[in-house]
């Protein structure tokens, strides 16, 4: 496939493809070094869906298989593969591809390219705080090529965006509200202007579709549609959203007007904002028509229908802010309800705090000076060179807060935290502060569960008293009250009736009662490892109830054995403490059967002395088997 070619000495000069048009334009082309020296041009750094991702799209001379994304960071280099992004253009390629699991403040190197087709030259970005503070900057209305200075108006446009950056180094990511170029005329010149700036390369650059993106017909879209890729990007609609941090970014093409598009716009809003919202801080809504400014597009017949039918909806939803260009007039409203103003006393540096359903618009103006509009009044006129302080106060629209129109071109840095969000509007080429604002937060951000991590515990060391079932000998001491038929003088009885029918009975009341059931005993639990809630729990966790220990329950006589023996390592001590109390048992037993014994010996005859002689050999077999 042939492509258009650009050289410093026949700029403006394009050749075709296959139908060989040729078209002349009378305009100075910049010298671009990429576009000019590398297969590789056109490239931008675009942001992801969330903020460890970012998307780079490019135009290539390479087949768009063997292109891919080289992403080189602290942990070595990931490879991306491209795909192509045909938005119907025949005059190159246009690819794109998507990086993803990105670190927070860390930066990495890229590039695109392929061995068959070439490798751009290496770029460089950073990935910036993933937290509720930072920074990106806005702008709008480059619009390169108005009147065919292609050239000036890149050298401001270059020079917007560098004063921007530099003034907010920190910012780590740039908004274009629309209107990149003018349309009419050379516009693949123009949109090789607006890709010199050699910020879009270093900061992730989102730009939204203006109506001069459709000029000189819808087809020109085709540019828009293969540079810029908008994640989540409605199939037949260029509605779409993406996340940072704690901002759902929502962007509108505005250029859908009709009835059924404003439908879509309300209804994509609606999904949104239902499904995201509430896991973000702020709501901030991007489109290039405005529909609150002091410029002359405020009475055109697509803004009054857009303003009256989504002005509400924004209100509906909750939007916290609404940026737009278009006009080429800074205009900043009150806090509008719907289409009502909540009025107050306007000045440079407020502070609002908006309550549910009020919402901040803000216009900006040119960035790139092609062109700027005179304050339009409510009576319909132009007042060129006018400023707010002089104005009539009637003029204004009810809706206007501040305006200014200064003739110069803007920038705007927007600062960002969980609390407030602060738009400081400059001029680009002076250090003067056109206007300040700041929004308080009603509405902070709920955990998303669908993006919650596992806590791991700190490790801790505890003590715990734990009371354990245990035999009845378990404790140490114990006194046995030996009956008193024990100490009867026998032979004056002269009857064997008398000792056989009284020891048995009494011997055994004397082992099996009158000894505590239970015994305390305190513990120091170690440090254990925190369980991962990913896997199943393994006996002994904390997740899962320890199982006893198997030596201990086969010498507890039946006994419980389950005293609440925890994973710590503690098993021992608590088998120890249970043979502890088997030694009582077993002193105690044999001290009764030795009474018993005693008493049986004065009558040789008695039955009682092989069951004696029998219970003592299984005491002592007892007692070898534990210890």
């Amino acid at each position: 496939m042939k492509r258009f070619s650009f050289s410093p000495a026949s700029a403006g000069v394009a050749t075709m493809t296959a139908a060989a048009l040729v078209f002349t334009s009378q305009v100075s082309v910049p010298v671009l070094a990429t576009a000019q020296t590398s297969p590789i041009s056109r490239m931008v750094l675009q942001p992801g869906s969330k903020e460890s991702s970012v998307i780079v799209s490019w135009r290539t001379q390479g087949p768009a298989d063997k292109e891919v994304l080289e992403v080189t960071g602290p942990d070595g280099a990931q490879t991306f593969e491209a795909e192509e992004k045909d938005g119907g253009a025949i005059a190159y390629v246009s690819n794109y591809a998507t990086a993803t699991g990105l670190k927070e403040n860390t930066e990495y190197t890229y590039r695109v390219g392929s061995e068959e087709g070439g490798w751009s030259e290496p770029e460089t970005f950073n990935t910036g705080s993933f937290g509720q503070d930072w920074s990106f900057v806005t702008v709008s209305d480059a619009q390169i090529g108005v009147d065919a200075d292609i050239k000036g108006q890149t050298e401001q446009w270059n020079k917007t965006i560098g004063n921007a950056v530099a003034d907010a180094p920190q910012a780590s990511m740039i908004w274009s509200l629309g209107d990149q170029v003018e349309g009419w005329g050379a516009t693949i010149a123009q949109y090789d202007g607006y890709f010199s700036s050699p910020e879009i390369r270093n900061i992730p650059t989102n730009a939204l579709p203006g109506n001069h993106e459709t000029y000189p017909s819808d087809l020109a879209m085709k540019h828009y549609d293969e540079h810029f890729i908008n994640p989540n990007q409605e199939p037949d609609l260029r509605d779409f959203y993406f996340e940072r941090n704690n901002v759902l970014f929502l962007g509108l093409d505005t250029n859908a007007s009709s009835d059924a598009d404003i439908e879509r716009h309300a209804e994509f809003m609606r999904k949104t904002i239902e499904n995201r919202g509430a896991f973000n801080d702020w709501i901030i809504v991007g489109m290039h028509h405005a529909f609150f400014s002091q410029g002359t597009h405020y009475t055109d017949g697509d803004v009054t229908k857009l303003r009256e039918k989504l002005a509400p909806v924004m209100s509906e939803l909750d939007v916290d802010a609404v940026l737009s260009g278009h006009d080429h007039i800074y205009t900043r409203t009150h806090l509008m309800n719907g289409l009502e103003p909540v009025k107050a006393p306007a000045k440079r540096g407020d502070v609002l705090a908006p309550n549910d359903g009020e919402v901040l618009y803000i216009t900006t103006t040119s960035a790139g000076g092609g062109k700027f509009y005179d304050f339009q009044g409510e009576d319909g006129k132009k007042y060129p060179n006018a400023r707010m302080e002089n104005m009539d106060p009637a003029l204004p629209h009810e809706s206007t807060a501040i305006w200014r129109q200064d003739y110069d071109e803007d920038y705007m840095v927007v600062d960002v935290t969980g609390d407030e969000l602060t738009f400081r509007t400059y001029n680009a080429n002076n250090p003067n502060l056109v206007d300040k604002v700041t929004l308080k937060n009603n509405d902070h951000a709920i955990a998303d569960p669908r993006e919650e991590k596992p806590t791991t515990p700190a490790p801790a060391t505890t003590t715990e008293v734990v009371t354990t079932e245990v035999p009845t000998a378990v404790t140490t001491t114990e006194t046995k009250e030996v009956p008193t038929t024990v100490t009867t003088t026998l032979p004056a009885e002269k009857t064997t009736k008398t000792v056989t029918s009284m020891v048995p009975t009494t011997e055994e009341k004397t082992i099996t009662t009158k000894v505590p059931t239970t015994i305390t005993t305190t513990k120091t639990a170690e440090p254990s490892e925190p369980s991962d809630p990913s896997k199943p729990a393994k006996p002994g966790e904390p997740d899962e109830p320890a199982k006893p220990d198997e030596n201990c329950d086969e010498g507890s006589t039946g006994a419980s054995a389950s005293s609440a023996d925890s994973s710590d390592g503690s098993s021992d001590d608590s088998c120890s403490s249970s043979r502890g109390g088997m030694i009582g048992f077993l002193l105690g037993a044999i001290s009764a059967l030795i009474v018993a014994g005693g008493v049986a010996a004065l009558d040789p005859n008695s039955p009682v002395r092989n069951n004696i002689q029998s219970m003592l050999d299984s005491l002592y077999r007892m007692y070898t088997r534990l210890f």
